[in-house]
């Protein structure tokens, strides 16, 4: 495998009218607060170069639809599971990543490029319909009312088209606990290659886990990977709960210095500085993100204050350093 260079987010009393203005501008604050194989590949795997990048479930076509901008994606590089692919193969519930461009309007812009990463790619290794949940490879993903299906045979409709040993791949947004909420689901036809996205937990000289999958990466030169990372591993299984890697690939943003960012996911690693200020992770198939937000930070349908792990949200910021400085967070 060829490798890839590193690509290193009241009360009030009569009073003189000069003690009333620092109000003028505490009050705006508070507001916008509201309420024997390969090698390991170190490369971002993703999109590079300045523009707008945003990372969201595709939730409608005719051109797609991303955190609710419509991306024109005629002439785009588009890449599906590593493969160079027609735009035609984009499909609602996929989460994509899309660099490009974002016209003045906030609603409309053109793709320069649209990548593609399922979560995870394999057997269905058990099925709980009372909990709407199923296993794919030592990961637990759960399906609601918004999950697309995709691939099914006959009259079948969501997960009871689905049965024990199918091959699937799901496309979703990793929660705190690391489960995934499936945004598409889609049967897969045999043979085709295992994949998963995750974060590096556990290492050792030769073997890595994510979630309940150990990663046995023993015949790959697997230098410079630490926990904490997120890759994308490619290989077969050798037990129900052991995946051989013949490749890695380290997973980043890979977002130009000081360019707009929009990313949708779940709140982890939540932690705050002040009331108003603090940081949380989100993991997608295209990285670890680092959000950090403080008292400017516009926000809607909630509070800075009161932000709990394991909420969706959706920011808009900038990055830099490596971490997205919201602008603005909207609570889902």
């Amino acid at each position: 495998m060829k490798r890839i260079q590193p690509i290193y987010n009241a009360r009030l009393f009569l009073k003189p009218r000069w003690l009333f203005l620092p109000l003028l501008f505490i009050i705006p604050v508070m507001a916008s607060s509201c309420g024997g194989g390969g090698d390991v590949s170190l490369a971002g795997g993703g999109i590079g170069g300045s523009g707008y990048t945003s990372v969201g479930a595709v939730t409608a076509l005719g051109s797609i639809f991303v955190n609710g901008v419509e991306f024109q994606t005629a002439g785009a590089s588009v890449t599906l599971n590593g493969v160079s692919a027609d735009e035609k193969e984009l499909q609602v519930g996929m989460v994509v990543k899309v660099a490009g461009s974002v016209n003045a309007d906030g609603k409309t812009g053109k793709a320069d490029r649209v990548v593609f990463a399922p979560n995870v790619a394999g057997p269905v290794s058990s099925i709980d319909h009372g909990r709407n949940t199923l296993h794919v490879m030592g990961q637990t993903v759960f399906v609601d009312g918004q999950t697309a299906f995709a691939g099914l045979s006959g009259s079948s409709a969501g997960l009871s088209g689905i049965g024990v040993n199918d091959p699937v791949e799901i496309s979703g947004l990793t929660d705190a606990d690391g489960s995934i909420r499936a945004t598409r689901i889609t049967r897969k036809a045999a043979g085709f290659p295992f994949e998963v996205n995750g974060r590096v937990t556990n290492l050792t000289s030769v073997t890595f886990r994510f979630n309940n999958l150990t990663i046995d990466y023993s015949k790959l030169a697997a230098g410079g990977i630490q926990d904490g990372d997120c890759v994308t591993v490619r290989g077969a299984l050798t037990s129900s709960t052991t995946l051989s890697a013949d490749y890695i690939e380290r997973k980043v943003l890979d977002a130009a210095e000081d360019s707009p960012v929009e990313i949708e996911g779940f709140i982890t690693n939540l932690s705050y500085s002040g009331m108003w200020a603090g940081g949380f992770a989100i993991y997608t198939p295209y990285g670890h993100h680092r959000v950090e937000f403080d008292a400017s930070t516009g926000c809607s349908g909630g509070r800075l204050d009161t932000m709990k792990a394991g909420a969706r949200v959706k920011v808009h910021g900038t990055i830099r350093n490596n971490t997205i400085h919201a602008g603005h967070m909207m609570m889902m």
